[in-house]
């Protein structure tokens, strides 16, 4: 289990120099069922103390305590009486400003941030992990588009944000990704793409393409339109001058629609021959 002492919340949220692990505990508790719900999903999360996964239980222990702690603030200094709720206080101790409050939970927001930071590169970097990982809700949105890691996205764009950030513009990357790649390489071959991605067993075909499809999709994201439709124009290019590589490609609507343009094209432009001539 995560986080099960004081002395362990004490070293993960620097600000605590209570005695008393119950007055974090029901906090801690919904720590641990978000990181599970959000993070690792139920399978990962069931091997945190496997031996072996020390790092990994420390990031995520990193996570719980912030994510607790900073759920645990608004009401640390509240107490129930018959007339109401009162604000704790003490001879020595006044309870503190609404300004220093906000402060305090930016605070703990900035390293509940840094937490989740380390957690998620550490899972992208570790394999071994991702079979477990499979389940979860972040796996699915990070692996539903052509870039799954944020190290390799910024080898590609201009990106300064964290990975919480990344995963923020997941309705982006899909907008992206479903109005304006998907038209020109068709539905089909960007899901199957994506699926292969997502298995790691890309084709051989497929891989072929991939460098200049993420190129595309990662400059499309940061707003730089112009450099983005030259790489998906490649792909296209691709795809137009060798279908039968492209099976998936080849037996879309989308190559239908675009043979049949081009057949009522050359119709159109077909000489009329006359008696006589």
């Amino acid at each position: 289990m995560l986080v099960t002492t004081i002395e362990r919340m004490k070293e993960l949220v620097p600000v605590i120099v209570g005695s008393d692990f119950k007055k974090y505990e029901t906090f801690v508790k919904e720590g641990r069922e978000w990181v599970k719900r959000e993070i690792t999903g139920s399978t990962l999360y069931a091997k945190l103390d496997v031996a072996g996964n020390e790092t990994l239980k420390e990031y995520a222990e990193g996570v719980v305590a912030n994510k607790g702690y900073l759920l645990g603030i608004p009401f640390f200094d509240l107490v129930e009486t018959e007339a109401g709720f009162a604000v704790v206080r003490t001879e020595t101790k006044a309870p503190a400003s609404k300004e220093r409050v906000e402060k305090l939970t930016r605070g703990v927001e900035s390293w509940l941030s840094e937490s989740i930071e380390r957690l998620l590169e550490y899972l992208e970097e570790n394999s071994q992990y991702h079979e477990d990982w499979k389940g979860s809700s972040t796996f699915s949105l990070l692996t539903e588009t052509y870039i799954h890691k944020l190290k390799d996205f910024r080898r590609i764009a201009p990106f300064e944000g964290t990975r919480l950030d990344y995963v923020a513009q997941l309705p982006k990357m899909l907008d992206v990704i479903n109005l304006t790649i998907a038209p020109v390489i068709s539905s089909d071959l960007s899901d199957e793409i994506i699926e292969q991605l997502r298995d790691n067993d890309m084709t051989p075909a497929n891989q072929a393409i991939l460098k200049n499809l993420q190129f595309a999709f990662a400059n499309y994201v940061v707003g730089q339109p112009d450099k983005a439709h030259s790489y998906l124009m490649k792909v296209r290019k691709v795809l137009l001058a060798s279908p039968d590589t492209y099976p998936t490609f080849r037996d879309s609507d989308l190559y239908a629609s675009i043979l049949a343009t081009v057949i009522e094209k050359n119709t159109d432009e077909k000489p009329i021959f006359r008696a006589g001539f």
